[in-house]
């Protein structure tokens, strides 16, 4: 009997050995792709994670081609820092700069003759006519190259992205759509294709969007499928560089490319206080289910005291909101008395530089801090708000703006986002 036991059980080990591996293996693109996103950890079929919706695979097109090369995503990676500093300025993600960069001038950082800059901002230029013109031709520094980058996400915050709501595919459409200049031909391009007016409207039929997005989108296989090529010109047959919602879409800025993300990380404070605050007061100590959530992400709930844990502490309320948008994930907590750990973070860390304390020069996301106590400036459809907690007394919320500039210092994020 014994005998037969062991048998049986050789023969187990044996199928189980024997079996074919599973085996998932990446190209070096996308191992790129994870890199520059800060993946370090994959798994292929984890349930929660979202897979691309233009071609089911991270990184490349609908015929298989890969999206974005190895020698553009080292580029894009040695630029990312300035991308960070200026699109967390505004409050919308990083990768949306760098699609613009690879679209206008393919990531190099140079001045053409047109007088249009890096970004190749011909309305804010008047086509490289006006006194904004980038006059000096070739290679930029840095400094300048940071200051374009600075003149382009206030530009689309306050003038391409108005009105849009930039954390939806949709919203990013219209954007880069605006950003071309939102030709009637690239509209009656898209009703030709089948695609209906709102379609149409958010860039569609737009080369500069969508192209390569599936094959009646490449002029390979349609050659009908035209593209305007210079400023004022007419259309002719599209090139083969993909759209730049498929660049941004690669670099893991679309909703529909490649995320397991847990938390908030829209990179955005004023957006990530606006979600975890009551809109209103008189919650006491009861925080919004987001902001339990965030308090628990972020291990905000395992730090200071009691009023801490649960989110009843003005220093609690930001740094959840910090660590949770995905700004500053390193944000200390606890204590703002008496130059505590979290006011000496603001003041030391060199990631906050300080800037008037008065409604006119504050921006969304600002933080103000005194002696006892920190909050944040925020905007609510265009209405500067204050959004804070108390110590023991009251969790999250949005409160009216009101002048502290005596007693308070006000603090902006300029420093790299922790990713």
């Amino acid at each position: 009997m014994n005998k037969l036991k062991k048998l049986i059980l050789l023969l187990i080990t044996a199928i189980i050995t024997l079996q074919p591996t599973k085996v998932f293996a990446l190209k070096d693109s996308d191992w790129d792709i994870f890199d520059i996103n800060g993946i370090y950890y994959f798994d292929k079929d984890a349930a929660n994670c979202i897979t691309s919706n233009l071609s089911g695979t991270l990184s490349k097109l609908y015929d298989g081609n890969e999206i974005i090369s190895k020698s553009d995503l080292d580029k894009i990676s040695a630029n990312r820092s300035v991308y960070e500093k200026s699109a967390s300025r505004y409050g919308f993600s990083w990768q949306l700069l760098a699609t613009l960069h690879y679209r206008e001038t393919s990531l190099r950082r140079y001045n053409p003759p047109n007088g249009q800059g890096v970004y190749q901002l011909y309305s804010y230029t008047n086509g490289g006519k006006n006194s904004n013109a980038f006059t000096n031709i070739g290679e930029v520094s840095e400094a300048e190259f940071q200051r374009q980058t600075d003149i382009l996400a206030e530009l689309l915050q306050k003038n391409y992205g108005a009105g849009l709501d930039l954390k939806t595919d949709d919203g990013i459409k219209t954007l880069l759509f605006r950003y071309n200049g939102t030709a009637k031909s690239y509209i009656a391009q898209a009703r030709t294709l089948g695609f209906s007016e709102t379609e149409a409207a958010r860039g569609e039929g737009s080369p500069y969007v969508m192209n390569l997005a599936d094959a009646k989108r490449d002029s390979r296989k349609n050659p009908n499928w035209l593209m305007i090529k210079t400023d004022h010109g007419k259309p002719s047959t599209s090139n083969l560089i993909p759209g730049a919602f498929l660049i941004y879409s690669a670099l893991g800025g679309s909703t529909g490319i490649g995320s397991c993300s847990s938390g908030g990380g829209n990179l955005s404070i004023n957006q990530t206080a606006l979600d975890l605050a009551w809109g209103s007061t008189g919650h006491g100590i009861t925080p919004t289910d987001n902001y339990r959530n965030a308090l628990i992400e972020t291990g905000i709930n395992r730090l200071g005291d009691r009023w801490s844990m649960i989110g009843a502490s003005c220093d609690a309320f930001v740094a959840a909101v910090l660590r949770y948008s995905g700004i500053d994930k390193d944000f200390v907590c606890c204590g703002v008395s008496h130059g505590g750990p979290t006011s000496s973070y603001v003041r030391n860390s060199g990631k906050y530089v300080e800037v008037p304390n008065q409604q006119g020069s504050l921006k969304p996301g600002d933080i103000r801090l005194s002696a006892g106590h920190i909050e944040i400036y925020v905007e609510q459809n265009g209405v500067g708000k204050i959004a804070s907690a108390s110590h023991g007394s009251r969790t999250g919320e949005l409160l009216p703006f009101y002048d502290n500039s005596r007693t308070f210092k006000a603090y902006r994020f300029v420093g790299k986002a922790n990713t």
